[in-house]
């Protein structure tokens, strides 16, 4: 995962220990992204921000050639111990890497990228934006997961919704987090002034798991979108 300021490495180990089952993330954003991902097989994919390696993981069972990254060293250890046993065949390659700044790749290198809930981190997501473009094959696409403006204007009670803003939240399973709130028109100013098209956009829907498990988050996710998918393909 990446940031301006504020790093995973402070709440790592309670981060990589719960998210595979915390709701929001295992039964309501993981299914909807991994139900848009085109096939990957045969693909080199590469994931931005792997925090403790799940969506890599995904990909390597799907028979993508996985480069995978994340701006906390803690988070990318987390990684490799997941994926270690995964690594026979050299299919997949895990650094420490910031998205934002210029990656470790030659230009044009990637059939596709994922950025799972990575890019509110940054204050701006052009820089991270342009450089996805670049490592892009020309024909190729990137998928991510982000908050959903709407709702995070309504949790954090803003006064100026069209303006970004830094805040600071508290996640019951892992603590004191940090990140960037913008409204939906500087997602979408942000997505073609770095030079995409936008071909897929998701408000998804809670799954029946999550409703199992949390009814109440289930009503009020049917109100309220807490995410938002894009599917994005560079312009020609």
């Amino acid at each position: 995962m990446a940031a301006d300021d504020f790093n995973y490495d402070s709440i790592a180990a309670d981060y990589a220990s719960g998210v595979d089952r915390a709701p929001y993330n295992a039964l309501y954003e993981r299914p909807a992204m991994m139900g848009l991902l085109p096939d990957v097989s045969g693909l080199r994919i590469l994931d931005a921000g792997c925090g403790s390696g799940w969506y890599a993981e995904q990909l390597l069972d799907r028979g993508a050639k996985v480069d995978a990254f994340d701006a906390s060293e803690s988070m990318v250890e987390y990684a490799r111990r997941r994926l270690s046993i995964r690594n026979a065949d050299g299919r997949i390659s895990i650094q420490v890497a910031e998205l934002g700044s210029r990656l470790p790749f030659e230009d044009h290198t990637f059939d596709g990228a994922v950025s799972p809930l990575v890019l509110h981190y940054l204050s701006d997501w052009r820089p991270a934006l342009k450089e996805i473009r670049r490592v892009l094959k020309p024909a190729g696409w990137f998928q991510f997961s982000t908050h959903h403006p709407s709702a995070d204007a309504a949790l954090f009670n803003t006064h100026d919704y069209f303006t970004t803003e830094h805040v600071v939240d508290h996640w019951e399973w892992v603590g004191r987090v940090e990140f960037f709130r913008r409204s939906l028109t500087e997602i979408g100013a942000s997505i073609l002034d770095s030079g995409f098209t936008i071909e897929k956009m998701v408000e998804p829907a809670p799954t029946e798991e999550f409703r199992a498990a949390k009814p109440e988050s289930y009503v009020k996710l049917m109100q309220q979108p807490e995410f938002l998918i894009f599917r994005i393909r560079p312009v020609a």
